[in-house]
C-alpha cells in the first residue's frame, strides 16, 4: 500500500510519515514549497530504504504520483497572530478589521484547497483531510481570538464540502482532528503523544468507508460535533 502524506514538513505530518514507515509501507511525503522539505525526511529515507519519496509541489503543477490507495491532508497552517483576550471585553471587537479576518482566513484556506486539489489528481481509495476543532462554532465558548475562529471555521466548512464532492468521484474521505498532542516529554501531562495521535488518526482513515458520509472524528475515532 502507497500513502501520499502532505504536510510532511509539519510535526503531525512527519509523525505518520514515520509511522507509515514504520509498517513496511511506502511513503510519499509532499510539501507546499522546495525549502520545506525537512531533513528529517532524509534521515528517514535513509532508514527506511525504498521506501520513501519526498516531493515538493506547487498548486496546479501537480506532479504524477501513480498508485496512491490513501492519502493525508496535514496541511493546517497556524495563524501567528492569535493573541490573549483583552482586560476590555470588547477591545477586540472594536480592534479587529476586515483585512485581517480575510488575510488570515486566506492564509488558512489556501494550502488546505491546494492540497484538496492535488488528491482530485491523485485519485486515492481514501483520504482523512485535517480539520481543527476551533473551527467549531459550538466549540467557541469564550470571546476574542476573532480572526483564528473566522479562519478555521471556513477552513472546516471547506472541508466538509469538498469531503462531498470526494465521496461522489469515489474517494472515502473522513476530516480528522488531532486534538492537542505534544513535540517533547515536558508538554503538559494532558497532550497526547504525537506518535500516537499518528496512529490513531491512521486507524481512522483505515476505517473510512465510501458508502458512509464523511463525518468530523478525532484521533481516538470519536465523532466531533461540526
Amino acid at each position: 500500500m502507497s500513502t501520499l502524506i502532505l504536510g510532511a514538513h509539519r510535526p503531525l505530518g512527519l509523525a505518520c510519515v514515520r509511522e507509515v514507515l514504520s509498517r513496511g509501507e511506502a511513503v510519499v511525503a509532499g510539501v507546499q514549497a522546495p525549502h520545506r522539505i525537512p531533513p528529517a525526511l532524509h534521515d528517514l529515507r535513509e532508514e527506511f530504504p525504498g521506501q520513501l519519496t519526498a516531493l515538493a509541489w506547487k498548486p496546479e503543477a501537480w506532479p504524477s504520483v501513480p498508485g496512491i490507495e490513501r492519502a493525508i491532508v496535514a496541511e493546517l497552517p497556524i495563524p501567528p497572530t492569535q493573541t490573549d483576550e483583552a482586560d476590555d471585553a470588547v477591545a477586540d471587537l472594536r480592534a479587529i478589521s476586515v483585512d485581517r479576518l480575510l488575510t488570515e482566513s486566506r492564509d488558512v484556506i489556501a494550502p488546505t484547497l491546494a492540497a484538496i486539489q492535488f488528491i482530485t489528481q491523485i485519485r486515492p481509495k481514501r483520504v482523512l483531510i485535517q480539520g481543527s476543532w476551533l473551527g467549531v462554532i459550538e466549540e467557541k465558548i469564550r470571546g476574542g481570538g476573532h480572526a483564528l475562529a473566522v479562519a478555521y471555521a471556513s477552513q472546516l466548512m471547506l472541508v466538509r464540502a469538498a469531503a462531498f464532492d470526494l465521496q461522489r468521484a469515489g474517494i472515502a474521505t473522513v476530516i480528522g482532528n488531532p486534538g492537542r498532542y505534544k513535540l517533547d516529554m515536558a508538554g503538559p501531562a494532558f497532550h497526547a503523544d504525537i506518535d500516537d495521535v499518528a496512529r490513531g488518526l491512521l486507524a481512522v482513515l483505515d476505517a473510512c468507508r465510501l458508502e458512509e458520509e464523511s463525518t468530523f472524528r478525532d484521533w481516538r475515532g470519536g465523532t466531533r460535533r461540526w
